[in-house]
């Protein structure tokens, strides 16, 4: 097909602007990320009313200004992250060392001399690709990560360049437990993002959290129980704009009782402090509570 067919110039031109914004100043792409919160918060309104919803039902306690106030400042700090994530595409190793603290590596590296496998997982709060990054960069033994493919194939693969910088091994989600197996066969990290919610054909584990019943993916626990692997919660915080700390925290560790909830329970626990404490930094731009619990299903 030659490559000045429209259909092919549609896919190349985002991959092309994102490579050209990354080249800008990191105070320059704020700015813009400011004009862009403002047109699409304030004036095209664009998942304003999801955000605020989200947010009233996680806070009830809350009055309807604080709420706003809240789901601006939630909604600018995401598109802020959208623009970090891009300027990473240029970062040196420096650049990420001087704008991602890690506190206590030596938690890792004393579980991994009582395990060969280490479950880190994480949530979507703060900036989740600066914290795969940084981990995979600095913890000094192999990392996995699971990932779901984007639809549009070459920012996919610019996203796939990015996560594998520092050797990261990047497995698709779907069908990642025969590659899991296989890289736990050597001491590494398996790198997990499991705050999201399964698809309504997937299996389901619900509890409650932020005041409402609510499904995760139980592949966590199911992948912790399989490996009988320690599973450790990876803290980030905002300490300024562009600025974060990670602080890792054991979860649970084997021999493990054999029980719905044993793991993603305290895992849950923690992703709902750290919410709490921080709303602002958690991305409540999508639809989370997509369908409702059925009526004789368990909630734990």
């Amino acid at each position: 097909m030659s490559e000045s067919n429209p259909e092919v110039k549609s896919k190349h031109w985002p991959v092309v602007l994102i490579r050209f914004l990354a080249r800008l100043p990191l105070p320059f792409l704020y700015v813009l990320a400011d004009l862009l919160f403002v047109l699409f918060f304030h004036l095209i309104r664009f998942q304003r009313e999801l955000v605020v919803g989200n947010l009233r039902r996680a806070f009830p306690e809350q009055s309807s200004r604080a709420t706003r106030r809240l789901a601006a400042q939630s909604y600018r700090h995401a598109i802020h992250i959208l623009f970090e994530t891009i300027k990473c595409l240029s970062f040196s190793d420096h650049d990420l060392a001087q704008r991602v603290e890690i506190e206590n590596t030596g938690l890792i590296d004393s579980l991994l001399r009582q395990h060969r496998t280490i479950l880190a997982a994480a949530s979507h709060h703060c900036n989740w690709e600066w914290l795969q990054l940084a981990c995979s960069a600095r913890l000094g033994v192999p990392l996995a990560a699971l990932y779901k493919p984007l639809n549009h194939g070459g920012i996919d693969t610019l996203l796939l360049q990015l996560r594998s910088r520092y050797g990261s091994q990047l497995i698709e989600a779907k069908s990642s437990l025969p590659e899991l197996v296989k890289f736990a066969r050597q001491p590494g990290v398996i790198a997990v993002v499991a705050d999201q919610g399964p698809r309504p054909d997937e299996e389901k584990y619900w509890s409650r959290f932020l005041n409402r019943d609510t499904a995760f993916f139980p592949g966590l626990e199911r992948l912790a129980l399989l490996l009988k692997a320690p599973v450790v919660f990876v803290r980030m915080e905002r300490v300024r704009r562009g600025h974060y700390r990670i602080r890792f925290e054991v979860l649970t560790e084997p021999p493990y009782q054999q029980h719905s909830g044993v793991i993603m329970e305290p895992y849950i626990q923690a992703v709902e402090k750290q919410i709490i404490e921080a709303p602002q930094d958690w991305f409540w731009a999508y639809k989370r509570w997509k369908y409702r619990k059925p009526m004789y299903e368990v909630r734990h």
